[in-house]
């Protein structure tokens, strides 16, 4: 009797588990994305809680690597050189549920959404492919 009650409080405690980290991740609309992101930085911390290392940008001077996103579903990421020249770079992005996926040709990447709140969005990016382990950054909405 006292076997099958622990199992249960640990089968309870399980589901609160895998509940409260379901509800980490936030559904987010393809209205929401569009637009130009700033990268801020890298998340110090784990599953995206902490505080942001800030990003040492390209060329600071000339502007702040970012990526934008228009409604079309295509996409750029530009990033500046020291004599300010921009070198953007072309993709696509898809949203399904709460992964981005950005792909240029046979490439693809995914982007793991976790939050976006007052213009902060927050991404987990797969260091490997098949990795549990995530590297997760924070971008800021230009307006």
């Amino acid at each position: 009797m006292k076997k099958n009650i622990l199992c249960s409080a640990l089968l309870i405690a399980i589901c609160i588990s895998l509940s409260n980290y379901a509800a980490l991740a936030q559904n987010i609309d393809k209205e929401a994305l569009t637009g130009t992101w700033v990268v801020e930085g890298t998340i110090m911390g784990d599953n995206g809680k902490g505080w942001v290392m800030p990003r040492k940008h390209s060329a600071p001077d000339c502007g702040k690597d970012h990526t934008v996103f228009y409604s079309d579903g295509n996409s750029k990421e530009v990033k500046y050189t020291s004599t300010c020249e921009p070198i953007e770079q072309t993709f696509q992005w898809e949203l399904e549920d709460s992964k981005l996926i950005l792909s240029k040709g046979d490439k693809s990447i995914t982007w793991h959404l976790l939050s976006l709140e007052n213009n902060q969005l927050k991404v987990g990016v797969q260091m490997r492919q098949n990795s549990e382990h995530k590297m997760y950054v924070a971008y800021r909405k230009q307006e």
